[in-house]
């Protein structure tokens, strides 16, 4: 017996037991034999994997295009640069080299070996003088941002229309619609391929009364968050990319809490977003020691929050968590955060479980913020907690490109 994708099906194999949908509806019976006919109809059900008589599998090489043996030889080297610290020992990692393999190998295919970074020539020194550490902490770097910065008016209601259960959705398009800049924005991201509307929504009410009020609203949150660090000196990252991968982690999120059929699923989008903005307040704080750390990370494969507690003695995502709660984010958002890097911790195990495996995809498909950083280290009993086939992962990837595209060009510009 095989478990193998709907895409590996081929005429004339058998099935070994009975397919339904993730509905439940019943769509294939046991020993039934497989027709051209079937392949569509368990892909329009949604149907990922089925299980097939014999036990032999499909090739699971990845099919990479023609290039030279010195383009494959760098090209491999990258690839286990970038999983040495997840590893690939299980099924779900397994899957994922194949995805990462097929997307590095047909764009050095494309583009040349240019795409990827020279092994050879890395550059893991770092200019400048570390900064004294010794009075370094969360509350004392929360404590200087509060003070430094004061939001809107306009983000202090919207924080209390998401917390009030008695606000209206009259009551909240008022609020958004005082922000003209704001409004513009949300309204381009519901337009966009995120949400996949047939027809264009063309205000604030509408929007709210199609999505609901709490959902603009975290939308709202997401995009003040951005602006509050859009000075961010760009010396140690890109803040195009780190925002590019907060957009994906955060695209990741919310389609992983749809394939699990949680409510709320765009609040999982405002914590993929949201999750490590820690980092940008390590940043801001102590520019050198972070650009060591992130380095030494790179350099010596090991984990990001690891060399973090190593030098601050906590990681970015408790920092994170502590501002977002000072932002009076709802408290079980701060949560998963909080234990995004650890999920099995936090008391919200399932959601942060599900930012956790998020954090994984956006760097293992292409969007990391740092093209050197490896795959942070997926919890294998993270992954589990999902009670998701890791065959999944191939039509998941397909749907978060399309709409990671075009948020990315909305939130951004």
């Amino acid at each position: 017996m095989a478990l193998i994708r709907v895409d590996k099906l081929k005429e004339g194999m058998v099935i070994k037991k009975d397919v339904t949908a993730p509905t439940g509806r019943f769509i294939m019976a046991s020993g039934a034999t497989v027709e051209p006919r079937h392949l569509k109809l368990l892909k329009s059900w949604g149907v990922v994997e089925v299980e097939v008589e014999g036990d032999d599998e499909p090739d699971a090489m990845p099919q990479i295009p023609p290039m030279s043996r010195s383009d494959l030889t760098r090209g491999v080297a990258y690839l286990d640069l970038l999983f040495s610290i997840c590893g690939r020992g299980t099924p779900v990692l397994k899957e994922l080299s194949r995805l990462a393999t097929i997307r590095i190998m047909n764009k050095i295919g494309e583009k040349g070996i240019s795409v990827i970074p020279d092994l050879a020539h890395l550059d893991y020194e770092v200019k400048g003088r570390m900064e004294d550490l010794s009075r370094i902490s969360i509350s004392s770097i929360v404590g200087k941002q509060t003070r430094l910065f004061s939001f809107s008016d306009t983000y202090r209601q919207i924080v209390e229309v998401l917390q009030s259960p008695r606000s209206s959705a009259t009551h909240i398009a008022q609020v958004v619609e005082k922000d003209t800049s704001l409004s513009a924005k949300l309204l381009q991201i519901v337009n966009s391929a995120y949400y996949g509307f047939p027809s264009k929504i063309g205000s604030i009410q509408r929007a709210v009364t199609i999505l609901g009020g709490r959902e603009l609203t975290t939308l709202a949150i997401g995009i003040t968050a951005i602006r509050y660090f859009s000075n961010l000196s760009q010396d140690v990252l890109d803040m195009e990319g780190f925002w590019r991968n907060a957009v994906a982690c955060g695209v990741f999120a919310r389609l992983l809490a749809g394939e699990k059929r949680l409510p709320s699923d765009n609040h999982f989008f405002l914590a993929g977003l949201l999750r490590d903005i820690g980092l940008l307040l390590l940043i801001g704080e102590c520019p050198v020691t972070v650009e060591f750390i992130i380095k030494r990370s790179c350099r010596d494969k090991v984990s990001l929050p690891v060399c973090e507690r190593e030098s601050f003695g906590f990681s970015h995502s408790f920092l994170g968590a502590s501002l977002l709660s000072e932002w009076k984010v709802p408290p079980y958002l701060v949560n998963i955060v909080k234990y995004k890097d650890n999920p099995l911790f936090s008391s919200e195990d399932l959601e942060s479980s599900i930012l956790h495996v998020a954090d994984c995809l956006s760097f293992a498909t292409g969007y990391g913020w740092s093209p050197m950083m490896p795959i942070p280290a997926m919890e294998q009993d993270g992954w589990g907690r999902l009670e998701l086939s890791h065959n999944v992962l191939d039509t998941l990837c397909s749907r978060a490109d399309r709409q990671i595209s075009e948020i990315v060009d909305v939130f951004l510009r």
